[in-house]
């Protein structure tokens, strides 16, 4: 799951835009990459950071790759920012509807609820006393 995010340190977020700015970025994540030419200040920066690996050269331009170091260094900032974000499992009529991402119980059943409210003709309030909302583990 992605968060909506982005980071005022700009290395940080290069490594958070390159993981696909995951809620964890310990976890798997769906992409791991940023492409950028080479012999660029970017590239450059990126070769000399342990938060980084180079990949596959196309022509003038490379694939990096965020390390385990990388993700460990992101997570600690997002801590350090007090980054609120969380992935929430929510229960309704006894079905596990997919995770959401919120920084708190409220904003995660308000979520869900616009989701599901665009194909269930349901109340906020129903839909709210039905349900089950956790942080996911």
């Amino acid at each position: 799951m992605q968060v909506n995010r982005t980071l005022k340190d700009g290395e940080m977020d290069n490594i958070d835009h390159a993981l696909g700015r995951p809620v964890d970025p310990l976890a798997e994540t769906f992409r791991n990459h940023f492409y950028t030419g080479l012999g660029t200040p970017e590239a450059d920066e990126f070769a000399a950071s342990p938060c980084w690996r180079m990949g596959r050269r196309v022509g003038g331009s490379a694939y990096f790759h965020v390390t385990r170091h990388g993700r460990e260094v992101l997570k600690a900032h997002l801590r350090e920012i007090g980054d609120k974000s969380r992935l929430y499992e929510i229960t309704w009529k006894g079905e596990a509807l997919s995770p959401v991402v919120a920084t708190n119980r409220r904003e995660a059943r308000y979520r869900k609820w616009l989701a599901v409210s665009d194909t269930c003709d349901v109340s906020f309030i129903e839909f709210a006393k039905a349900i089950t909302v956790r942080l996911a583990s």
